[in-house]
């Protein structure tokens, strides 16, 4: 039983490890939203959350008019989601410990924050450019979809992180109550 819960543990942190990439990589990328369609030399061409970049490789961060509600919000809700993040590997360490009961919870919950707070940003962008006719031409790039592939894996994560919390927590404790019988 002890391997078990060491697996799921494991495997949780692997989730959280694998979705912090993911938020990095995406909240530092500028391929968010790809437009093939206009290749019209100074076209945008890539969008991510701080700059946009041309068919001719120019990049460049967005103008103060270019910057509208929705993308502040995304990045700011991805931004936490990231600090949350850290908060979760925190909790992650301390359950370790064979006395770290709490800490379990405790990261179970920061999982789910975390993957609440990233989806609430990704959600953001996904219904800006839904419903804003001059994006209707293009593809969501990889960055956006590996936030959204975040989302998915701290989720999982908090769900193993229960799991490990509760259902394996006691089937030791029974297993330990009938040893001592």
């Amino acid at each position: 039983m002890e391997m078990t819960r060491v697996a799921v543990m494991l495997l949780a942190l692997l989730c959280f490890l694998t979705a912090f990439g993911f938020g990095i990589v995406s909240v530092t990328t500028s391929e968010w939203y790809v437009d093939k369609s206009n290749t019209t030399a100074g076209a945008p061409y890539r969008r991510g959350l701080w700059i946009r970049c041309d068919f001719d490789g120019v990049c460049q961060d967005f103008s103060t008019d270019e910057v509208d509600d929705e993308l502040r919000t995304t990045r700011a809700f991805t931004i936490m989601a990231l600090i949350a993040a850290c908060a979760t590997l925190i909790a992650c360490l301390l359950s370790l410990d064979e006395e770290g009961q709490k800490w379990k919870l405790v990261a179970f919950l920061a999982f789910m924050v975390t993957a609440l707070l990233q989806l609430i940003g990704v959600g953001v962008y996904t219904d800006e450019l839904r419903n804003n006719s001059s994006f209707n031409q293009g593809n969501w790039g990889y960055s956006f979809e590996m936030a959204w592939a975040a989302v998915f894996l701290y989720g999982i994560g908090g769900l193993l992180y229960l799991i490990v919390a509760t259902v394996l927590q006691a089937q030791t404790r029974v297993r330990y109550s009938n040893v001592r019988a």
